[in-house]
């Protein structure tokens, strides 16, 4: 608890300190929140995936369920009779159940990265698409959704799938420790050194996982913006993070507020209005004693389907920075003043607080060769 004061106060230092790049994220997020207007549809990506991945899942359970009938050592103790059996397993049914497991984490991770590469492309489509040309909506720009299903499939499937294995790999590798850490407490009796050591440990590869989800998504923008592999793209995007630390924190630090905001909000109200509906709709002379399970349900359920709706926009607010980033820097290159693809929320953001060419320069992640 004194850990998490801690943190949230230097984090709010931190903000103090760096109150102009608080305003360059808090106007990222406003153009993320454009582009989710102006591509309404793009909420239908997640539930075709969600389509998806209940397919496979089914067939992976068939799978497994088939595999774990395989025996080369015979069925022992049927009771009752003809009912319920012991599958002796040999080694080679071990080698496919450990490979069917990690087959569907792998699987699961493929799709949530398939997920956020048609996002992302949806998002660069529409940083990238013509800003002068005025739209029935009101905001300029148009996202191609499907380009990003064709991307995905044409150019960068292996990509996606080498990154997601990667990130298979580092949740087995959290699932095994956790295994291990309760193995060693019950050994040790729940010593306090042995837990302050799970504890650390743990901390550690939270942040590790943390850390490999954030370059993972970084990578995949920076593929899409550039059309390398993920190896080369992973150590560009790890660069340019590097280049623009300050201003990637806070539109993830901002980002992140909003969506734990947005998830608490649809969550408590969803489970309040299932609380409250729960005892008219069910039959006459059938009473709930304690609603606590079916609220608890309702709410892990309302709690899973916002998350997923809701990430869209911390990924669609991290690609529009990396987009802004690299197209200033194509227009220094190019040797142009200002850029023709700049939203219209960042264009008011520079309008409004006039900046001048250092400011420009220090948003795009260059040093200023003279003070303000």
């Amino acid at each position: 608890m004194l850990g998490s004061f801690v943190a949230a106060g230097i984090y709010y230092i931190c903000l103090l300190c760096c109150f102009k790049q608080l305003r360059v994220s808090i106007s990222i997020i406003e153009t993320a929140a454009d582009w989710f207007a102006d591509t309404k549809r793009i909420l239908f990506v997640p539930l075709g995936y969600f389509a998806l991945g209940t397919l496979i899942f089914a067939a992976w359970a068939t799978a497994l369920i088939m595999v774990g009938s395989v025996t080369t050592n015979g069925i022992i103790g049927t009771k009752p009779p003809g009912q319920i059996k012991n599958v002796i397993w040999s080694n080679e049914t071990y080698f496919m159940i450990y490979t069917l497991w990690f087959g569907i984490i792998w699987i699961i991770a493929f799709i949530i990265a398939c997920n956020e590469f048609v996002v992302i492309v949806a998002t660069v489509t529409w940083y990238f698409s013509r800003k002068d040309i005025p739209d029935s909506d009101g905001i300029p720009g148009d996202s191609e959704v499907w380009m990003g299903y064709y991307w995905t499939i044409r150019y960068h499937f292996g990509s996606l799938a080498f990154g997601s294995c990667i990130l298979a790999i580092v949740w087995i590798i959290r699932a095994l420790f956790e295994y291990i850490a309760g193995k060693m407490e019950d050994a040790t009796g729940n010593n306090g050194c042995t837990k302050c050591l799970v504890c650390c440990c743990r901390c550690i590869l939270d942040c590790f996982d943390r850390f490999i989800r954030h370059l993972t998504q970084n990578a995949y923008i920076y593929m899409a913006l550039s059309n390398e592999s993920f190896c080369s793209s992973a150590i560009n995007a790890f660069l340019l993070t590097l280049k623009n630390s300050v201003k990637f924190a806070m539109v993830d630090g901002m980002a992140g507020m909003f969506m734990l905001i947005g998830k608490a909000c649809i969550s408590v109200t969803t489970t309040f209005i299932g609380f409250i509906l729960i005892k008219p709709m069910m039959p006459k002379g059938v009473t709930i004693s304690d609603p606590f399970i079916p609220v608890l349900v309702i709410f892990l359920i309302s709690y899973t389907i916002s998350a997923v709706f809701i990430g869209i926009f911390d990924a669609s607010a991290n690609t529009i920075l990396q987009c802004y980033l690299m197209d200033m820097d194509m227009c220094k290159q190019r040797g142009e003043v200002e850029s023709k693809h700049i939203p219209h929320a960042l264009k008011k953001f520079f309008k409004d607080y006039n900046l001048d060419n250092t400011d420009h320069a220090c948003v795009t992640g260059e040093h200023a060769s003279k003070s303000d």
